[in-house]
């Protein structure tokens, strides 16, 4: 494992991605170290992921879309992995788009950590830790239609022992037996997937300076947010100002401002609001909007 997560830079932010897929018949295996014992009250397994595909639009073939798919992480003491314990890690929407030279997309940029929050008791600190990335997605089959996972070259040329492997034999789910999970060993290249563990936080965050624009048939949705280490940001949606979902895409830096098209935006008396999470997982939120009723 790479010391500095920022140093995982090959296939996931450009280049030859060297067959490098997540997917329903290609998953990826690490085994860290048992975690250092310490006081921390949250626990996290991520990986960093890129180059989402698209494909034309079918009624505006001159557009493209996102190929819906999703990515799942498992973390466990043996090479094998229940349903319990496999976690959801992201959705191609949100993963940093693969660009083309012939259309322009919202979302192009290099790969990006994700992060899903697992009991901290799933994490052992006197055992590995085996992570596992892979699709449930079916048609996550070829690079070609699937998110890409980063990696970081293994500087040191001596031998040494096999911490990383890739399974091409999987349907959709991790493997369940431990004799056959570690199939393929990769010792020149290192994945670029992590457990991270945060203390118990005093951290505050605050969302504030929420406004709503409407622009034409989009609206331009803007706040700040104010913290320490703030990691990403989004817009929420709801229809009753109770049961609240994400209604953008993950922005991780400022200005945090959103352009939202129409069948985005909410409908008149429905609510938007803004969301930020710091690196440790403390979340806000700023008071809700109501969409006011149309003109007369």
């Amino acid at each position: 494992m790479k010391p500095n997560i920022n140093d995982f830079g090959r296939f996931a932010d450009g280049g030859d991605d060297a067959n490098w897929y997540i997917g329903f018949n290609n998953a990826w295996i690490v085994r860290l170290p048992p975690a250092p014992i310490g006081e921390f009250n949250r626990a996290s397994i991520g990986a960093k992921i890129g180059r989402a595909k698209t494909k034309p639009n079918a009624k505006k073939p001159w557009q493209r879309e996102v190929i819906d798919g999703r990515v799942y992480m498992a973390i466990s003491q043996t090479p094998s992995f229940t349903a319990a314990q496999s976690f959801f890690l992201a959705e191609t929407k949100d993963i940093p788009l693969e660009p083309r030279q012939d259309a322009e997309m919202e979302g192009v940029g290099a790969g990006e950590w994700f992060w899903a929050e697992v009991p901290l008791a799933m994490v052992s600190v006197s055992k590995p830790n085996y992570l596992i990335i892979y699709s449930p997605t079916e048609t996550f089959l070829k690079t070609s239609a699937s998110p890409v996972l980063a990696a970081a070259a293994v500087e040191d040329p001596g031998p040494r022992e096999t911490r990383a492997w890739n399974n091409h034999s999987i349907t959709g789910v991790p493997p369940r037996n431990p004799d056959s999970a570690l199939e393929t060993p990769i010792n020149s290249i290192y994945p670029a997937m992590a457990i991270k563990l945060a203390p118990p936080s005093t951290s505050e965050i605050s969302v504030s300076e929420f406004i709503v624009e409407r622009q034409g048939k989009k609206c331009l949705v803007r706040f700040s947010a104010w913290g320490e280490n703030i990691e990403q940001a989004w817009v929420e949606h709801s229809r009753d100002g109770l049961d609240w979902q994400r209604a953008t895409r993950l922005l991780r830096k400022q200005p945090f401002a959103f352009t939202m098209t129409q069948d985005r935006c909410a409908a008149p008396n429905e609510y938007l609001r803004g969301a930020a999470r710091d690196v440790l997982g403390t979340t806000a939120t700023s008071d809700p909007f109501q969409v006011p009723d149309a003109p007369r």
